[in-house]
């Protein structure tokens, strides 16, 4: 262990006692890495030095593959080394698997990122790999940085996909991190062959950040790297010009693999006259099998529990003909109010029957790759044997007979013929699917359905009629192996239901199949972000007959041309604000009218347009008595906050802070939701949902319009986002209390010193007017105020006759009334008093 840090000073234990301050490693860069990855530690510039270099493409491939070769030799001799093969297998312990996933369960997707997900994980012991507490704690901060790097990178995320990565690579360091953690004067060294996953990415991160040398060598040109670490903060590289298939790892110089070397199963065979060549295909096309027929239905959590004698179209022994399902059911039907706890609850009560059946597999989020032990079980010459084409690479793997065997040639036959289904279907679906893929496609193919079959399809089961035929259960997201392994076992004869609350959960079954030939589709009404599998069922709430029928009236009545609402009504539109010009008293007519009452207000395409007003008065009327009367009347209209003091906006963050906030704009210069939501400032997780999405749509508007007067660059949209982000709970009220047809809250400012507003005063009242609030600055001087920030175009000016200074405002409970009140827009319409 201590030798994996490269510390000076040893416990009796020989464990170290002297690490680095940081949290990280120190990235080396090298002349010359297939030898300078070589050097044992004590030959380092520092103690912490490690290599991370990934090579992509390839010039000269003779020349490339026969140092490849050399540099694995010697390697090996470290004996501190793990290679990679075009990937990085993860466990398949059911139980180590569901013993993570409890552990995430109660955690939220903001302690990922911010050192909560590890201060947990420390607490239950997964980073104890030593009595050296200091030790420990290097380990938990690369974890940190690399859950934070995780979280960062993700443009979309929700709990279930970082659940599913914190899962994975945890089982990836229980599985690899711990072998190569001993006493040697080499540090450990990783290669990767191949191009790595987006997790598998992440991983090999981690290993250089706990002081492995890794070298990833990729002979194409995808590299998932460049988008995990964007700016080479992690990896150095190194790029040719070519790019090349990525071929098996070479284990000597200009391999040429001999009849010798090849095991039994896959030897040639002597070479005969065409006329006595025997038939290339192993399986002969009147062997009996299993036939199996695609049956739809729309009601397939009922439909799924039906025995099999029951279905149309059954029949038995000797020669089965099956009508089974492969649904794929995308999306949520809605059919109540509580139409999202349903959903739920019909899964587990559905998982819950299926159990109960016995012969069932259920996947969450992924198939687990084959294991190290499991490729082992493919005879070794599989690897590296040239095969000509498709049909030879199905015969070898007949003739290996390497597949699932049950003595009962009915199913032999079909497992065989299925397999041999699955890989035409794949070679015909996947676009360049070159002799390479087709072949490891096989072999992991075989692998799964030698780790499943067994389990589906117990041995004492195919000597009877059983009930039910085996079920599985796919929820989650995909990949394209996993769609031709489902297929797989509907083929066999298993009932195949696959489940995405989102259409883009479907998205590789389009590939697989478009014309829905293959698999039966169910697409409902509803998305819904994918989340967890339910593990318990949800409280839900039925409606009554009245209810309903209350509710159809609603519909009815309070459409968006009626003219009625119910309150919050509208909460889930956006809102675009019409400023209207007006004169000085059409402005203190329309200031007490609720929007709906207002000109040119209108509710279309899920956007209610609130007539709203934004002016500025100069100078002060002639009668004192009268301007303080306005001032009083103006201000004391409902949900209208009167300032006095300026500036009103308190600046609440530091300038690190205003930096370090960049991270939270898109590339396109607007701001991430799913970041900010994360983010230390912000603070309206406590506001309801829409208005949450509401308020950050607001702030990117503001950032694209043309309001300000200053330029909007990179700093300015900073200062923009820090200063909504950090408002007074005070201003922020005035946007909760907005119902958007009803009463629009106000901001009054009464501004009467020369030292006024404040940048972020002038951010505010735009994103007010945006918003659709009013806004009125009365300025006895007449200076400049507002319009040194707010482009003037943007509000109307009213200049009164007389300009005071220094003029205090005073209580407005000691101004008194007007003799007489103006009549309201209506009565003026209508001529009544």
């Amino acid at each position: 262990m201590n030798q994996l840090f490269g510390s000076p000073g040893k416990n009796k234990e020989g464990e170290a006692t002297e690490i680095s301050n940081g949290n990280r490693t120190v990235l080396k860069q090298s002349n010359n890495i297939f030898k300078d990855i070589l050097s044992p530690l004590q030959e380092r510039g520092t103690k912490y030095d490690v290599y991370f270099y990934r090579i992509i493409g390839c010039d000269d491939e003779t020349e490339y593959l026969t140092r490849i070769t050399s540099l694995h030799q010697e390697l090996k001799l470290t004996d501190n080394y793990i290679l990679f093969d075009n990937s990085i297998p993860v466990s398949t312990d059911l139980s180590v698997i569901e013993r993570l996933r409890q552990l995430f369960k109660p955690v939220p997707l903001k302690d990922f990122s911010n050192g909560a997900l590890a201060n947990l994980l420390d607490s239950q012991g997964y980073f104890s790999l030593s009595s050296n507490s200091e030790l420990n704690r290097w380990i938990r901060n690369a974890f940190d940085t690399i859950f934070n790097l995780y979280i960062a990178n993700e443009f979309e995320i929700n709990l279930s996909m970082a659940v599913n990565f914190g899962t994975k690579l945890l089982l990836w360091f229980g599985d690899y991190g711990k072998k190569i953690l001993k006493k040697s004067p080499y540090n450990p060294k990783v290669i990767y062959w191949g191009s790595p996953k987006k997790h598998e990415v992440y991983y090999l991160i981690l290993m250089s950040l706990i002081g492995c040398d890794v070298l990833v060598l990729n002979t194409t040109f995808r590299d998932e790297l460049e988008f995990v670490d964007k700016n080479n903060e992690y990896s150095m590289l190194i790029k040719y010009s070519k790019d090349l298939p990525i071929r098996s790892f070479p284990e000597k110089a200009k391999k040429e693999v001999r009849e010798k070397d090849l095991p039994k199963a896959i030897k040639k065979e002597p070479e005969l006259p065409v006329d006595q060549q025997k038939p290339r295909d192993l399986i002969n096309l009147n062997d009996p099998i299993v036939i199996v027929k695609l049956k739809r239905t729309e009601t397939i959590f009922q439909e799924m529990l039906v025995p099999l004698k029951m279905r149309s179209g059954y029949i038995g022994h000797p020669y089965p003909i099956l009508p089974t399902y492969f649904v794929r059911y995308i999306g949520i039907p809605v059919s109540s109010d509580d139409w999202e706890a349903e959903y739920y609850n019909s899964l587990y009560d559905l998982d819950r029957s299926l159990q109960l059946l016995g012969n069932y597999l259920k996947f969450i989020d992924g198939i687990p790759a084959p294991s190290a032990d499991e490729n082992s079980s493919i005879p070794s010459g599989f690897s590296s044997y040239p095969f000509k084409d498709r049909s030879e690479v199905i015969e070898q793997i007949l003739r290996a007979e390497i597949l699932p065997q049950f003595n009962n040639e009915l199913f032999d036959n079909t497992i065989k013929k299925t397999f041999v289904e699955i890989v035409d279907l794949f070679a015909e679906k996947i676009k360049n699917a070159n002799l390479s893929i087709v072949s490891n496609f096989s072999l992991k193919i075989v692998t799964w359905l030698n780790r499943y079959v067994v389990q589906l399809f117990p041995k004492a089961s195919l000597s009877q009629n059983p009930d039910h035929n085996p079920k599985i259960l796919f929820h989650g997201q995909i990949k394209a192996h996993e769609v031709f392994l489902l297929y797989a076992f509907h083929r066999l004869g298993c009932d195949v239901l696959f489940v995405h609350s989102e259409k883009e959960g479907d998205k590789t079954f389009q590939i697989f199949d478009k014309d829905n030939e293959l698999t039966h589709l169910i697409q409902n009404s509803h998305n819904l972000a994918l989340e967890s599998f339910p593990t318990e069922e949800r409280y839900i709430r039925k409606s009554t007959i009245a209810y309903n029928a209350s509710k159809e009236i609603e519909e009815v009545i309070y459409g968006e041309d009626v003219g009625l609402f119910k309150p919050w009504q509208f909460e889930n539109y956006g809102t675009q604000p019409i400023t209207l010009k007006t004169t000085f008293d059409e402005l203190k007519i329309l200031w007490r009218e609720p929007a709906k009452l207002r000109p040119e207000f209108k509710i279309q395409n899920k956007k209610v347009y609130v007539p709203n007003l934004f002016a500025k008065i100069n100078g002060v009327s002639e009668d004192l008595n009268s301007y303080w009367q306005d001032l009083r009347n103006l201000s004391s209209a409902p949900n209208t906050k009167l300032v006095s003091g300026l500036p009103f906006t308190n600046v609440n963050y530091t300038k690190q802070e205003l930096y370090q906030a960049s991270y939270l704009l898109t590339d396109q210069g607007l701001l991430n939701e799913a970041k900010v939501i994360m983010s230390k400032h912000y603070k309206f997780n406590h506001l309801r949902a829409p208005l949450q999405h509401f308020l950050i749509g607001k702030i990117n508007e503001l950032i694209g319009s043309d309001l300000f007067v200053t330029a909007v660059d990179d700093k300015f949209k900073l200062k923009m986002i820090m200063t909504m982000l950090t408002m007074d709970d005070e201003i922020l009220k005035l946007i909760e209390v907005f119902d958007f047809p009803q009463e629009i809250p106000k901001i009054v400012i009464y501004d009467h010193k020369k030292q006024s507003f404040s940048e972020s005063d002038g951010i505010i009242l735009a994103y007010f007017n945006r918003i659709g609030l009013d806004i009125l600055v009365l300025t006895p001087t007449s200076y400049k105020t507002i319009d040194q920030y707010i482009k003037p175009c943007f509000f109307d000016l009213f200049q009164l006759p007389q300009v005071k200074f220094d003029l205090d405002m005073p209580s407005l409970a000691d101004i008194p009334g007007a003799s007489s009140q103006k009549p309201g827009l209506l009565s003026r319409f209508f001529h009544l008093r």
